[in-house]
């Protein structure tokens, strides 16, 4: 039996105080096939002799041997955490490897060359597939168009000179949780946050124009920051008030997982990362703190308001890039 293209194999565990929940199979072909658990299940790429109860395999190899694990907790609700190399996303949403996000009844999952599944609540329906796996994960290398949005914490060099090491750690953690969350929340996927910088995109296929979602995350971000700088539950560095400048370019990068089998994070390589952390270096007073490329101006320009701010030649780059700042959404 198989199920479109994506043939898989998989052991209903034995019932659990935790009340049943299903994966199904969501193209349009699966003729209802799905697959009970209870605590938990795990999804990864099918090999010969590798079976046991809760364990869904996937005959892809473009999926890890352990790509992804979603569990239930005593009260209903269901997480999943990625582990892959090349992603799992939530309703088209990449999600950042081994981070616990909530999945809800209804959302998909999307994995692989295009297996989805829907969370549901229904009994279950269970198949065995038949076919030869590939030992390791095949890398996709296909160029990504998205949106990648840095945030930096302005004069953070004199931050750590003039305050407690402590006192600073505490407070932009606290800051960086807040952020990290309301990225989630935004339709964004959290790459890292390096020292001082927050770094995440948006990504084609995700939204209907990841651009412009990448900027209403930056405005709405930006003021969350400066809510964050007047709590004094937060930020509680002693004379030094919080602020935090951006950049959002757009352009085509090649993403994928990096660790080995299990994920440890994503590693993302393309000129317009390294052109979102150089423009957001001139963002200052005059500017406003929201720095744009032009080909994000382009692709949001319907929706925001923005400001010409002139050419610029940024650290690296042979040629200048006419650049924007965001200034708000239009009405």
């Amino acid at each position: 039996m198989s199920v479109g293209i994506f043939p898989t194999s998989y052991r209903a565990p034995p019932a659990t105080s935790h009340s049943s929940k299903r994966l199904v199979v969501d193209n349009g072909l699966s003729n209802g096939v799905s697959f009970t658990f209870f605590d938990h299940i795990e999804i990864g790429r099918h090999k010969e002799g590798r079976d046991a109860p809760g364990l869904l395999l996937v005959k892809d190899p473009t999926v890890s041997s352990r790509h992804c694990v979603i569990t239930q907790d005593p009260d209903g609700r269901c997480f999943v955490r990625d582990t892959s190399r090349n992603g799992t996303r939530l309703n088209g949403r990449r999600l950042s490897p081994n981070l616990k996000t909530e999945l809800k009844i209804g959302q998909i999952l999307s994995i692989g060359k295009g297996l989805e599944l829907r969370l549901d609540g229904d009994a279950p329906t269970q198949g065995e597939f038949e076919q030869e796996p590939t030992d390791g994960t095949i890398g996709v290398s296909n160029p990504v168009p998205v949106t990648v949005l840095v945030g930096d914490i302005r004069d953070y060099t004199g931050l750590v000179q003039r305050a407690a090491s402590s006192e600073v750690q505490d407070s932009v953690g606290r800051v960086f949780e807040r952020l990290e969350r309301a990225v989630v929340k935004l339709g964004g996927t959290l790459k890292e946050f390096q020292g001082d910088a927050i770094f995440a995109f948006w990504e084609a296929g995700s939204t209907e124009n990841y651009a412009v979602d990448a900027c209403r995350a930056a405005l709405a971000l930006d003021r969350l920051v400066e809510e964050m700088a007047n709590d004094r539950s937060i930020w509680q560095v002693e004379g030094f008030s919080l602020h935090m400048d951006w950049a959002l370019a757009s352009g085509l990068v090649m993403i994928s997982g990096y660790g080995s089998e299990g994920a440890l994070g994503l590693s993302m390589v393309g000129e317009t990362v390294v052109l979102a952390f150089r423009i957001e270096k001139f963002a200052d007073e005059s500017t406003g703190p929201i720095i744009a490329c032009p080909i994000t101006e382009k692709m949001a320009s319907g929706a925001f308001e923005f400001k010409d701010i002139g050419s610029k030649k940024a650290k690296g780059f042979e040629n200048s890039h006419k650049l924007f700042s965001l200034v708000k959404e239009k009405k």
